[in-house]
């Protein structure tokens, strides 16, 4: 089935060779507005899967102020076409309701990307609201059970004194349900905000490198220039990547699938290997001092997957929370068969009122609201220790930086 699109453009030759464009692309365009209040009736009677909208346009209201209504009234998705990129005009299309925009003159791939995802993201975000229904509907169902149940207790309340006491800790259960039923809504909620969040962000950067990649292309750019954006997708595609993967372990964690895999080891050489790799990525401009404390095995039998999960985490986060060139430390010792590991930045620090809280899922401490983050790194740490039966300790003052302590066991091969 082919989508239907709504032009509104005041240019006659524009408003043409955009619906030739659009028709190429195999949509259906059903109608082209010229102003600013028929774009609105039109949207209204026509109900298009989504709106081309020029922002200047005669009339009383232009064509942000038309996008604001019809999102707002018919929840169609709005892509401005403009040739006006003055900085006040890009503030408040940014500032509104859109789904992006595209430049004059428009070029046919460009138009194929934005459509394509702004129908894709409006269809996420149709299904996100009906299951937010679903649940709420649920929600409903489960509180006029309980008022029912609540009423029944009362009734025999009334009828047997003797089971008072058992009445009113059903009650007290009762409250508790509901009370984790609310922690688990509102959990969700912080889920589909974090997760949103941290997808969009790397999204918006891969379509603009992409975008420019395509211009220099056209323009016969340096590769250099080139090469710039298409680093700049790859570290957000990986981003992305690392996001599913720490979501995914979250789960088989919670559904307890993860089971220990241990391995001979070289405990020194891998955490080496970790920090070359994450200075391929984002840690280049740090100091990596790698120190032990005594006589290391050169091998032990450790689950490097979750090593890896645990050290990739903690040096992420001394990068993340620390200015460049600090010094990143990691101390490791062995004493009776525990092996202990510790990485010490001197970065922004934590609050103490937020250190209990750490290894919550999606807490964050009070002070990085500038810096981009879930909140399931520590939370992916604390489980990965559980498994192993470890433990970690934090030291951290707000402005001198934190120091993250593991312990586990880790036989030699022969005493394994």
């Amino acid at each position: 089935m082919k989508h239907k699109i709504l032009i509104t453009e005041d240019d006659a030759v524009t408003a043409l060779y955009m619906k030739q464009t659009a028709q190429s692309l195999g949509y259906e365009v059903i109608k082209i507005a010229t102003e600013a209040e028929e774009a609105i009736e039109l949207s209204k009677n026509e109900q298009p899967d989504l709106v081309l909208m020029d922002i200047s346009l005669p009339g009383d209201i232009d064509g942000i102020k038309a996008a604001d209504i019809i999102i707002e009234q018919n929840g169609i998705p709005v892509i401005y076409v403009t040739g006006n990129s003055d900085n006040e005009t890009m503030q408040r299309a940014i500032s509104s309701n859109t789904y992006g925009y595209i430049l004059k003159p428009v070029r046919k791939e460009q138009m194929y990307t934005m459509v394509e995802m702004t129908l894709h993201r409006h269809k996420l975000e149709k299904e996100l609201i009906k299951r937010e229904n679903q649940l709420k509907e649920l929600n409903e169902q489960l509180e006029e059970k309980v008022a029912d149940r609540t009423r029944k207790l009362s009734v025999n309340n009334q009828r047997l004194e003797q089971e008072v006491e058992r009445r009113k800790a059903i009650e007290e259960d009762l409250k508790e349900s509901l009370a984790k039923e609310k922690e688990l809504g509102e959990l969700k909620s912080r889920i589909v905000t974090i997760i949103s969040h941290e997808l969009k962000t790397p999204l918006t950067t891969i379509l603009s490198s992409a975008q420019l990649i395509d211009f220099h292309a056209d323009n016969k750019a340096p590769s250099e220039k080139i090469q710039k954006h298409t680093h700049s997708i790859q570290r957000n595609v990986q981003a992305l990547t690392e996001l599913v993967n720490d979501t995914l372990f979250i789960s088989r964690a919670d559904a307890g699938k993860i089971e220990l895999e241990k391995a001979e080891t070289n405990v020194i050489e891998y955490i080496e290997e970790l920090i070359d790799h994450l200075k391929d990525g984002l840690g280049n401009g740090y100091n990596f001092n790698i120190k032990k404390l005594n006589d290391i095995p050169e091998e032990l039998m450790i689950d490097t997957r979750l090593l890896k999960q645990i050290l990739n985490n903690l040096l992420t986060n001394a990068i993340k929370y620390s200015p460049e060139s600090q010094d990143i430390d990691i101390k490791v010792g062995y004493i009776n068969s525990e092996l202990s590991i510790e990485v010490k930045d001197h970065g922004i620090g934590i609050p103490q009122k937020d250190v209990k809280l750490l290894f919550q899922m999606f807490h964050r401490a009070s002070n990085v609201e500038n810096i981009e983050g879930t909140g399931i790194g520590l939370a992916i740490v604390k489980k990965c220790l559980d498994f192993m039966d470890g433990q970690i300790n934090i030291d951290s003052k707000v402005g001198e930086g934190s120091s993250f302590t593991i312990y586990f066991k880790a036989q030699k091969p022969d005493d394994e």
